[in-house]
């Protein structure tokens, strides 16, 4: 029974951190979500490894001195708040770095390249996760097509088994070229079976533009 009390209480202390500051880092950034066990928690460990070598100083300097030895209370209080609080801003911090790509352009400056490849597996997940607010036009199967506009309120799967997608508002685009929001739609669900293509389109007009802040 105590072995394992502490088998849990180990895969807390070194899993959960890393968990936190996983899960904070792929609000801004992309995770891939199909690792294997093995690879998933040695990347929680090496997250958790990050929080505990910031807090370490502080740590070793607490235990040096027995500074918090007469309160055990206070002392569980430290240690939650550096498991559970510490790797929220660390895992904010890496999912900016990640999202403007921070790390690539400071490689960059050395004369080195990256190939982001092997960070991101599938073309699908790269053009989604960092195309936002932006005219979108799915091409069908049967060659039938649907304009809208991939804004904040749009979604895409990134289950790799489950791949569809949601344009939150359905454009028309008049022989001029201008687009406009169709009245009175609450947006598209698309299946990714039925899509042959997907083009993205930069610049939108003024009109659609006043129409949409309407």
């Amino acid at each position: 029974m105590l072995d394992t009390f502490q088998g849990f209480l180990l895969f807390i202390v070194f899993l959960v951190p890393g968990f936190i500051f996983r899960t904070i880092e792929g609000q801004f950034a992309y995770i891939d979500k199909r690792l294997e066990w093995g690879k998933f928690a040695l990347g929680l460990l090496a997250r958790s490894t990050v929080v505990y070598s910031i807090a370490a100083p502080w740590i070793y300097q607490i235990w040096s001195e027995h500074t918090l030895e007469p309160d055990p209370l206070l002392l569980g209080y430290l240690i939650a708040a550096v498991a559970l609080l510490l790797p929220v801003p660390l895992g904010f911090a890496a999912g900016v770095a990640r999202q403007f790509e921070w790390p690539r352009r400071i490689i960059e400056k050395f004369g080195l390249e990256t190939f982001e490849a092997h960070r991101i597996p599938t073309a699908w997940d790269r053009v989604f996760s960092k195309i936002t607010n932006s005219w979108i036009v799915v091409t069908f199967n049967d060659e039938t097509q649907v304009y809208g506009w991939y804004g904040d309120e749009s979604y895409v799967s990134s289950d790799p088994d489950e791949r569809d997608l949601f344009i939150s508002h359905v454009v028309k685009v008049s022989e001029n070229g201008e687009k406009e929001f169709v009245e009175n739609t609450k947006g598209v669900y698309i299946n990714a079976r039925d899509i042959r293509t997907i083009e993205f389109i930069d610049q939108p007009s003024q009109k659609s533009h006043e129409h949409r802040d309407e």
